[in-house]
């Protein structure tokens, strides 16, 4: 197969699909409970904001982990203001979510309400949060005992702007990067991953407008980006400039990952390659067709 027909089946097989559907419709589920609960409005499924990297646009199929801000009626801000007001939020919104969903697993953790279901196997974190003038938010943290400020339009925004300045290229690159930890085991988290492709197109304009015949090399270069990051706890976070843990070392597979990328662009054209992009990327790398099957078709 040749590159491009490599990467476009990649790209194909990671998209979200028919999951989005199922993804809003719980989401207007979710906010229409929370606005009966605190506006006295039935039906009204405003007043939400998916964050994370659905929000984002850089989720991938089977994404289960779902971020949700349910943005509180201002007036109420001063009701929990004391220490013990951040616990009494989640435990007013984890309430009203037990109500509508009683066989369901709804528990409060430390600054989200955790909705765990079991149909779809989606679990949302939602975050109720008090809106400020600068489109930033309040949200409660009960380890804190505080309310602290999140920014996940600026994330949205920088991840926006990037992807239009490299001709989507930005988010096919999230994408596979979310393939290459699924099917490689890298503990890295969501945000991280899209700074990380964030700081790498800031670094190159190579591949601003490149297609998917480019993208072998597009990806050996990011992996050789993310070899050569010096170690450390966290990054800023495109857009937000909040940090964003590393949890554990990602360069030595990402080492592994342009070893890889070097090998499979050697055998480019033969059957070996689809394998050894799988070997980065996962299952949904497509496997070549062999001679028979190609002359059979």
């Amino acid at each position: 197969m040749k590159t491009s027909a490599i990467f476009d089946a990649l790209l194909e097989n990671l998209k979200v699909g028919e999951t989005a559907s199922s993804v809003a419709s719980r989401r207007d589920e979710i906010a229409k409970a929370l606005n009966k609960n605190f506006r006295s409005k039935d039906t009204c499924t405003d007043y939400k904001l998916m964050v994370g990297s659905f929000g984002r646009h850089t989720a991938i199929k089977d994404v289960s982990d779902l971020d949700m801000i349910f943005v509180l009626p201002p007036g109420i801000r001063a009701s929990y203001a004391s220490e013990a007001g951040p616990r009494r939020m989640l435990e007013r919104v984890r309430d009203v979510l037990i109500a509508r969903y009683p066989n369901t697993t709804v528990r409060v953790d430390q600054c989200v309400v955790r909705v765990q279901f079991t149909s779809n196997a989606f679990k949302f974190e939602v975050q109720p949060a008090f809106q400020n003038a600068d489109g930033s938010f309040d949200y409660p943290d009960t380890k804190a005992k505080c309310w602290k400020i999140t920014k996940p339009r600026d994330e949205i925004a920088a991840t926006k702007a990037t992807n239009d300045r490299t001709s989507t290229n930005m988010r096919h690159l999230a994408r596979m990067a979310r393939a290459w930890k699924n099917a490689n085991g890298v503990n890295m988290g969501g945000l991280l991953i899209d700074t990380l492709v964030h700081n790498f197109f800031a670094e190159t304009n190579d591949y601003n407008s490149a297609g998917t015949s480019s993208f072998g090399l597009m990806a050996r270069d990011f992996f050789a980006f993310l070899a050569d990051e010096p170690e450390q706890d966290y990054y800023l976070a495109l857009g937000s400039r909040q940090h964003v843990e590393v949890k554990a070392k990602f360069q030595p597979k990402a080492k592994k990952a342009y070893n890889r990328c070097l090998a499979a662009i050697e055998d480019e054209g033969m059957t070996s390659a689809n394998k050894k992009w799988r070997e980065v990327f996962g299952t949904s790398v497509p496997l070549a067709k062999s001679a028979s099957m190609a002359v059979k078709s």
